[in-house]
């Protein structure tokens, strides 16, 4: 989708993922992004999933909770996605996320939620906690978070922390789950 323009609501208080740290994420996934269903969790206006739609993707859900944000994000679908298995949920993460029972496993998820305040909590635990308890994480599967550098890296039970990298005051971590013991 390189040099296509995404739509962005007026006045909205969206902080898109940078340019320079999506082209970092997808040379991070390049392989695993090809035929994986992918999760972008805190959609926003979409840029993550519609270029893991754009790199082969098989499907892709977008998450996003602010209804204004949510009907830039289906336009901006409709417009550079072609037909295919893509979805646009308007929910909150968590309520979605304690929902999702059902449907094929997630081999890529990513979330981006909003940074707050420094001592504001932005919920990257709990995403990891609900994934877990979804059962819905494939084998192999992945968990990338974006969040602020001065945040403490989350506490992930049952995951494995294999990478972390640092793009200015943004920082990617990733995670696979922790293989279950015979």
């Amino acid at each position: 989708m390189r040099g296509r323009r995404l739509k962005v609501p007026a006045g909205a208080a969206l902080r898109p993922t940078q340019d320079a740290v999506r082209e970092a994420l997808f040379s991070m996934l390049m392989l695993e992004v090809p035929q994986s269903n992918f999760l972008d969790l805190f959609a926003g206006t979409g840029a993550v999933g519609i270029e893991a739609w754009s790199r082969g993707a098989a499907s892709v859900t977008w998450v996003e909770a602010d209804r204004r944000t949510a009907g830039t994000l289906k336009d901006n679908v409709a417009t550079l996605c072609s037909a295919g298995e893509q979805r646009v949920v308007v929910d909150d993460v968590f309520r979605w996320l304690r929902r999702s029972g059902e449907g094929p496993a997630w081999d890529l998820v990513f979330a981006d939620p909003p940074y707050g305040d420094a001592g504001t909590d932005d919920g990257i635990e709990q995403v990891l906690e609900l994934l877990a308890a979804s059962g819905r994480m494939a084998p192999g599967g992945i968990f990338v978070a974006e969040q602020r550098t001065k945040r403490p890296l989350p506490g992930a039970p049952g995951w494995n922390r294999i990478k972390e990298r640092r793009y200015g005051h943004t920082r990617l971590v990733m995670f696979s789950p922790v293989s279950p013991t015979p």
